[in-house]
């Protein structure tokens, strides 16, 4: 009767165990398990902004960011025919001088960067174009800004090259970037109506000065950045 005993015991310690193995079996019955990602790239038009800086005192040190101002618009005001010593300058200029900070992104595709102006005119009366002069400016130290810091851009890349000096007057290339996968850039561009430097140089090739005979009037004109892809 006792060995009877026993044996029901071990008979039902064999089902519990059984049965334990196979809820356990059927808890970790599966061995992978798939999770779905999702990601969408957007469509990605290349992209340019542009801050105006104004300055008065030539950029001497070459730096637009420093002694300038940030303003909207290319206001040259009234120009004037004397230098700064009161010396009769023969034609008239303006002070002032404003660099446009061009910051380009094209998604990895070669572009390049224009700037187009139509003249500047008071009714039919147009100063001369070769007045209103661009210069297109590379500097490795102009700084991509981030939330937690910046950083400079570099050197120009290899292949990408910088439109030349001259009249800001025309459909004119002020930055072209390299063939292949080509980076965000930083360009520089220089627009005045200066006078001749001293010692009687041009400021930029090209250059025509503004007679003392140019018509008054309010003078104006508009000039409009572009990228287009290559």
């Amino acid at each position: 009767m006792k060995q009877l005993k026993v044996m029901k015991f071990l008979l039902i310690c064999l089902f519990s165990a059984a049965a334990s193995g196979m809820l356990l079996t059927a808890a970790f019955a599966a061995t992978e398990k798939s999770i779905s990602v999702n990601a969408e790239i957007p469509q990605s038009a290349p992209q340019v902004s542009v801050t105006i800086l104004r300055f008065t005192d030539g950029d001497p040190d070459q730096n637009p960011w420093t002694n300038s101002q940030t303003v909207g618009t290319m206001d040259f005001g009234e120009l004037t025919y004397l230098l700064s010593d009161n010396s009769n300058a023969g034609l008239f200029y303006s002070p002032a001088g404003f660099c446009v900070v061009i910051s380009a992104e094209s998604f990895g595709k070669p572009y390049s960067i224009m700037s187009s102006c139509n003249g500047i005119s008071s009714g039919s009366s147009y100063l001369k174009s070769g007045s209103f002069g661009l210069v297109p400016v590379y500097s490795s130290t102009d700084k991509w800004v981030f939330s937690s810091g910046s950083k400079d851009q570099g050197d120009m890349p290899s292949g990408a090259t910088l439109g030349a000096a001259g009249s800001g007057v025309g459909d004119k290339t002020i930055y072209s970037s390299e063939s292949t996968d080509a980076t965000a850039r930083i360009i520089q561009a220089y627009y005045g109506l200066p006078p001749y430097k001293s010692g009687g140089a041009d400021p930029f090739p090209g250059y025509t000065p503004i007679p003392l005979t140019q018509a008054p009037g309010q003078y104006s004109g508009t000039v409009v950045i572009t990228i287009s892809l290559k």
